[in-house]
């Protein structure tokens, strides 16, 4: 596996991994507080001879926490995907976003003829009701203190709690995977401009456009998704040209996680109908 840094300004950097060495790339691209381990559960069923996996911490998240300050948009964040997925030479990539980052995934594609299918994992596009613990951590100043007034652990577990359906496939891994970028100050920091900016100001126009997408795009929802309601899908399902959405039972917001099997074979499934 290769783990590096990709440079995308003097102030901006990501940190990414690449696995595997064949034909097929896919990017990955995690949710609003997560980092590339989110995918950990899925990985192994990939092949390396069948896929190169491109694994990137969005800016502000993971080992991509430089500073809090700047610009933390799904915008900004998808010029940084676009201009790194340009500089690896890829001429075809599948982009796999989950939550915020199948929103960044949908701007670049917007722009980006290299991404050829999408598929989006509870990724919200229509303007909703930011969770409670995201307002409160974005709150100027005092949010960010707030949400450091408890443990890193506590924190990890209960975001997990809110985004499985079932609590009891939390896992140990599960908790320290989350709870290993809870414990700075800078990186909530980071978290908290995130969320001050993460409903893009034209957002009505960038509805018009991500309609005009002829892509192939993979909508997944767990069918118990509390953060971004199934609503969300259905309605992004309705404004594509070339979409499936697929419902899975049993599950909360992360079934890459929750229920990592059946999300895969859901992938395989659409990767090997466009190929």
């Amino acid at each position: 596996m290769i783990t590096d840094r990709y440079e995308f300004s003097s102030q901006e950097s990501i940190h990414f991994r690449v696995k595997g060495n064949g034909p097929h790339h896919v990017l990955f691209l995690h949710g609003f507080g997560a980092s590339l381990l989110t995918w950990d559960d899925i990985l192994p069923f990939f092949s390396p001879h069948e896929y190169t996996l491109h694994l990137l911490d969005l800016k502000g998240h993971g080992a991509s926490v430089q500073n809090f300050r700047g610009d933390f948009s799904p915008q900004q964040n998808a010029r940084i995907i676009s201009a790194y997925i340009r500089s690896s030479g890829i001429f075809q990539v599948t982009v796999i976003g989950h939550s915020f980052g199948g929103s960044v995934g949908m701007l670049a594609a917007l722009d980006l003829p290299q991404i050829t299918r999408l598929i989006l994992i509870g990724a919200p596009l229509f303007p909703q009701k930011i969770p409670k613990f995201m307002r409160i951590m974005g709150i100027p100043l005092i949010g960010p203190l707030l949400t450091k007034t408890s443990s890193a652990r506590t924190i990890a577990r209960q975001a997990l709690e809110k985004v499985f359906f079932h609590h009891e496939r939390i896992t140990e891994q599960h908790v320290q995977r989350y709870a290993l970028f809870y414990s700075s100050l800078a990186s909530i920091r980071a978290l908290a401009c995130t969320v001050r900016q993460i409903i893009p100001p034209d957002i009505d126009r960038i509805i018009d456009r991500v309609a005009t997408l002829s892509l192939p795009v993979l909508l997944l929802w767990g069918e118990q998704d509390r953060i971004v309601n199934p609503s969300q899908g259905m309605k992004l399902h309705a404004t594509l040209k070339k979409s499936r959405m697929i419902l899975i039972p049993d599950c909360g917001h992360n079934p890459h996680e929750e229920l990592p099997l059946i999300t895969y074979t859901l992938i395989r499934d659409f990767l090997q109908k466009f190929p």
